[in-house]
């Protein structure tokens, strides 16, 4: 099919002006910096996951049913996890023929979920490393098979992105404010139907429009790269612009409710845990001096412990036998003293992604919603907010690799923790139903 000839905002640019020449260069130094980070830290996870998945192969083959060990307690799981079914509490586990059987391990939704936000920022970094092609041509051209890569690349690239940042962002969501951890299954149709959608998306458009041979070609010189032509608005608004300023609009107003909701959290814990008045303290030696009952020493039966927090009468040290020693527990330490951090068991660090995310995202969609609107933008401003949105990928890097680098890159695989356990002060681990070990010194 022939095609109608391009408009002169359109068509091929050469030589490249000096001040676009130069923005350009910008532009492709952060998206390589970007590009080569996510490359590494897709390789790593890919390794770490492919390893996990071979070592947890190769453990459930060769337990062979045995149980584990808590070794900091010497006893078998089954004393101090609870197995339901429902997966409340401990490892789920399901009954064949008789026999408990672990149910299968999954790697950890959080480290599934930056992975594919990786591999999103490696299609937005690739769209913007292409423009090193035009630096070196000093010239756009748009009938070049490197302008409709790069055009497809960015659409599917920013696109992917923004539905990654907003899928976490409602996971955080669900685990931090409702305790809720959906299903494997259901996650990965999610990351699935993601993929599908970013990727119908972008084919719609050259689909639809016969490659744009009406005007010319679907993805022509757009201001200072190959993207979607000015032609086809309509398409740029609907097929791409409309969903990344939807998953702007979530993912800040989720993330200010887990604010909101941690604030909330922190303030009811430091009224629970302030110092109560400091009362007379009694004779060591007195007879009527107190001291606290330990259950795990005078109970065997478990309900008895969780019953521990109703009122009891003090006991004095004639009740107690001569034979039982001082008792002193780990978890008497006051959380009043720790910060908002450590109380609430995340830091607000977490608070930069969102930030991060709208700063480097809503730039360019203002401009080529400022362009549709027939405001003549510069193309310096295309360069600086191409050169911020191609630093998504290694601004990704250096945030959640700092803020959550136990999960990347120090807790194990298959460890159930939303991410933001890595600010976490002090926890029971999430399969114990009794946490506080005691200690008796004789």
């Amino acid at each position: 099919t022939s095609r109608m000839p391009l408009a002169i905002e359109s068509d091929d640019l050469s030589p490249l002006p000096y001040a676009h020449r130069q923005g350009l260069i910008g532009v492709a130094v952060l998206a390589s910096l970007s590009f080569g980070l996510c490359a590494l830290v897709l390789l790593y996870l890919t390794y770490k996951l492919i390893r996990w998945h071979i070592k947890t192969r190769w453990r459930r083959a060769s337990t062979c049913g045995v149980e584990p060990v808590d070794l900091s307690l010497g006893l078998a799981e089954r004393h101090f996890t609870r197995t339901t079914d429902d997966g409340t509490w401990g490892r789920r586990r399901t009954r064949t023929r008789g026999k408990e059987t672990e149910k299968k391990p999954y790697p950890n939704q959080f480290l599934v979920l930056i992975y594919n936000l990786l591999l999103a920022d490696l299609h937005q970094a690739g769209a913007f490393l292409l423009n090193g092609v035009w630096v070196r041509k000093n010239g756009i051209e748009v009938r070049n098979p490197a302008c409709f890569l790069q055009g497809w690349l960015v659409s599917t690239g920013d696109l992917s992105s923004s539905c990654f940042i907003t899928a976490i962002a409602v996971h955080t969501y669900l685990a931090i404010v409702w305790n809720y951890r959906p299903p494997q299954r259901l996650l990965y149709l999610t990351i699935v139907g993601l993929w599908i959608f970013d990727y119908t998306l972008a084919i719609l458009g050259p689909v639809t429009t016969n490659n744009g041979a009406e005007h010319g070609g679907f993805y022509v010189r757009a201001a200072a790269w190959c993207w979607v032509s000015v032609k086809f608005e309509t398409h740029r608004l609907v097929l791409h612009y409309l969903f990344i300023f939807i998953s702007l609009a979530i993912t800040s107003v989720l993330y200010i409710l887990i604010f909101l909701s941690l604030r909330k959290r922190s303030s009811r814990q430091q009224n629970i845990h302030s110092p109560a008045p400091s009362r007379p303290r009694l004779s060591e030696h007195s007879p009527t001096s107190t001291i606290s009952r330990p259950d795990s020493i005078y109970r065997s039966d478990p309900e008895s412990h969780l019953s521990s927090s109703k009122a009891k009468s003090p006991i004095t040290t004639s009740d107690v036998p001569a034979n039982i020693p001082a008792v002193k527990s780990t978890s008497a330490t006051p959380l009043s003293n720790n910060t908002d951090s450590q109380t609430t068991g995340h830091h607000k660090a977490f608070l930069l992604y969102p930030v991060i995310y709208v700063v480097c995202t809503a730039p360019l969609a203002l401009g080529r919603i400022a362009t549709m609107a027939k405001v003549d933008v510069p193309i310096s401003y295309f360069c600086v907010a191409g050169a911020l949105i191609g630093s998504n990928g290694w601004l990704d890097v250096l945030l959640w690799g700092v803020t959550r680098q136990n999960l990347l890159f120090g807790s194990d695989v298959g460890n159930e923790e939303t991410g933001l356990d890595t600010f976490t002060f002090m926890r029971t681990p999430h399969d114990r139903q009794y946490g506080n070990i005691v200690w008796v010194e004789g």
